[in-house]
């Protein structure tokens, strides 16, 4: 990998950012007490249920992408209740409250570096929540200054590994999909998603297993790939 990307697009959960386990039940409680203290906790719980087995069940198989201001949506019509906060303040609120992420290791230290050497850098992430609300979550660790465009999955409607989704991203970017690259820790979704699409793709290899020879296990890597 010598060619100099004219994109780096990046993965956000488990590549910049270090991953906690999302806790939805904290986030219904949070919903409950807010809006819905008329019905019983245990309504709510089925109304997710619902959301989840008509939404999301298949979403590694089709790729589609649901987002959570799609299940606001429902617990409303469900409810017949409406919020009195716009959805997009709910749902920042609510992702404020229920993550607990941590910047990963020399993340910021690779983002100056590919910055100030003048590379133009995006995230691309699988995500219920909005590139809003992602964008926020990045200010909040001072990294958001870093990316020309940060995209969900609940924008896009679809989801890695589908190659609409990295296309997307270099055709906004007016890029070919072989001058960009991509930095993921999945193998499936962000590597061989990313190689399907064109991209050239790097394996964020955390765990430091078998795997194909363009991987790091340290993002600083990235450096010495660059020559």
């Amino acid at each position: 990998m010598n060619e100099v990307p004219k994109l780096i697009i990046f993965d956000l959960f488990d590549t910049i950012l270090d991953k906690e386990w999302f806790n939805y039940d904290k986030l219904l409680d949070c919903l409950y007490d807010r809006y819905f203290g008329a019905f019983d906790r245990e309504t709510l719980t089925e109304w997710a249920s619902e959301f989840r087995h008509d939404n999301m069940l298949d979403r590694n198989t089709t790729n589609k992408e649901t987002s959570f201001t799609d299940q606001l949506m429902y617990y409303e019509m469900k409810s017949g209740i409406k919020y009195p906060e716009e959805y997009e303040s709910i749902e920042w609120e609510l992702f404020r409250i229920c993550r607990g992420e941590k910047v990963g290791r020399h993340v910021s230290e690779i983002l100056d570096y590919l910055k100030s050497n003048g590379y133009t850098l995006a995230i691309l992430s699988n995500s219920i929540f909005s590139s809003k609300c992602l964008t926020k979550y990045l200010e909040s660790f001072g990294l958001s200054q870093y990316f020309d465009m940060i995209y969900s999955s609940a924008d896009l409607k679809m989801r890695k590994p589908s190659p609409l989704v990295f296309n997307r991203v270099c055709t906004d970017f007016n890029v070919n999909p072989g001058d960009a690259w991509f930095i993921g820790n999945n193998r499936e979704k962000d590597y061989q998603g990313a190689k399907n699409a064109g991209l050239k793709a790097v394996y964020y290899n955390r765990l430091g297993d078998e795997c194909e020879s363009h991987s790091i296990t340290d993002l600083i890597e990235l450096k010495t790939i660059m020559g």
